[in-house]
């Protein structure tokens, strides 16, 4: 912390470290209504990637689109949640997570409905790119405002909750999906950007900017004060009282901070599990329900195994949301991919019978989404406030990269006549890959800290 200043009048200022009061607090309503305002926006990036997915039959045929064309249809979204990410975790940092979370919101609404009007393969394409740069951006931003303000010892917990609004909205878009698909693709986007709108409003009256970003930026102490009221009922702030954080501003150009003061090892690793992660996480939902569909199962049967994938993600996160103060969170990460690439040879196994197929979903989904939405939270928990939304934009950011890669590779290996067990198998290597990187993560923050120790 820096240390104390005199105030206008020539006295002493009173220090207040604003970090302390965040990480002490107590959970009550303030603390809920913040990450249920961020779960409400996360829920469409949920719902939007199922959306698609389940409207690509649909769209193909409207448009006279092959199969295989629908890979760059699906990677043009993904292009845009990596440069939304880039972009906008940078600009969180700049120009606060309150403004840039809204604005992410309303760019995605515009464009979702921009997708139900398009009426060819390039409109369709651009479309998508817009939407998930507006989606792309409001993820991370999400995980920087449950980091910022919930309580230290529930932050990982309360983050994974927050980030279960994915998961449920891709249940959701499921469910929509098979209510909506007879009346036409179209109303899956009329849905997924009108409530965005709709929501906008409500997020600017409703959500406060982070208490951290206000004091790193040095904005209004009377409003610094009011917050702290609200997330510690019954506070009030001394006469003259300075605020400050543990970690200040740091200065200069965020993402170069990344990769100072010993943080360039933790970053590049922690880029790695995103990027692995994600590769398989989006190549098995993107296409799963196209290649469960020349399976020869049902509409019915195609929408139960993903929503159980979904499901899954939401009982893993809960699983461990329930167990993270208790074990090593990046072992735990660690541990959940390791197990989410033996789920996936063994989804790759199933015979086409739908039972089967649900359980080894559900199964599926609790360990590859359930993780994904683990090491999500624990990103936000690497970065001192004034980089965080960098951090965990650039680490989203790199990890879509992967989210990229993968529908694409999955969608060539379709081309030249892959079976669908072949496809669900070759998922299974990245999971793998970021399991060891996660153990390689762990190991070098354990040496970081003791040689923190050694050093005070």
């Amino acid at each position: 912390m820096q240390p104390c200043g005199p105030t206008t009048e020539g006295k002493p200022s009173v220090l207040v470290n604003v970090t302390e009061i965040v990480d002490s607090t107590k959970l009550n309503a303030f603390h809920l209504r913040v990450v249920g305002l961020c779960a409400l926006l996360i829920f469409f990036d949920g719902f939007d990637l199922q959306a698609i997915s389940y409207a690509a039959p649909a769209v193909s045929a409207a448009l006279g689109i092959s199969r295989p064309m629908l890979g760059p249809v699906f990677s043009a979204g993904l292009a845009g949640l990596t440069v939304g990410a880039l972009v906008f975790g940078v600009l969180g940092d700049r120009w606060g997570r309150k403004t840039v979370f809204v604005l992410c919101g309303v760019i995605f609404g515009l464009a979702s409905f921009g997708t139900a009007t398009a009426g060819s393969l390039t409109q369709l394409l651009v479309w998508r790119l817009i939407a998930g740069f507006g989606l792309g951006g409001a993820t991370p931003i999400a995980v920087t405002i449950a980091t910022d303000y919930c309580p230290k010892r529930m932050r990982a917990a309360l983050t994974m909750i927050m980030y279960c609004g994915f998961t449920i909205g891709g249940v959701f878009g499921g469910w929509i999906a098979s209510f909506v698909m007879p009346y036409g693709w179209e109303w899956l986007f009329y849905i997924g950007g009108v409530i965005p709108l709709l929501l906008a409003p409500l997020l600017i009256v409703a959500l406060p900017e982070t208490v951290e970003f206000l004091v790193n930026q040095g904005r209004d102490p009377e409003q610094i004060g009011r917050i702290l009221a609200r997330l510690r009922p019954g506070y009030v702030a001394p006469a003259g009282a300075r605020f400050v954080l543990e970690h200040q501003n740091v200065g200069g150009f965020q993402l170069v901070e990344l990769f100072r003061h010993g943080r360039a090892v933790r970053t590049l690793l922690l880029w790695g599990i995103f990027f692995s992660s994600l590769v398989a996480l989006f190549s098995f939902t993107t296409w799963l329900p196209t290649l469960l569909n020349g399976l020869g199962l049902s509409a019915g049967e195609i929408v139960g195994i993903t929503g159980a994938v979904q499901g899954g993600g939401l009982i893993g996160s809960l699983i461990f949301a329930r167990i993270i103060l208790r074990v090593r969170p990046f072992l735990m990460v660690a541990s959940g991919y390791l197990l989410a690439s033996i789920c996936l040879v063994m989804f790759s196994r199933m015979p086409a019978i739908y039972p089967l197929l649900f359980g080894a979903g559900l199964v599926t989904g609790t360990c590859l989404v359930g993780t994904q939405n683990l090491l999500n939270a624990m990103s936000a928990q690497l970065y001192p406030p004034a980089i965080r939304s960098t951090g965990v934009g650039w680490a989203f950011g790199i990890g879509r990269t992967g989210a990229i890669l993968g529908p694409s590779i999955a969608g060539l290996l379709l081309s030249y006549h892959f079976a669908a067990a072949d496809l669900f198998a070759c998922a299974a290597i990245p999971p793998a890959v970021a399991g060891v990187i996660a153990l390689v993560l762990l190991r070098r923050i354990k040496w970081e800290a003791a040689r923190d120790l050694a050093a005070a």
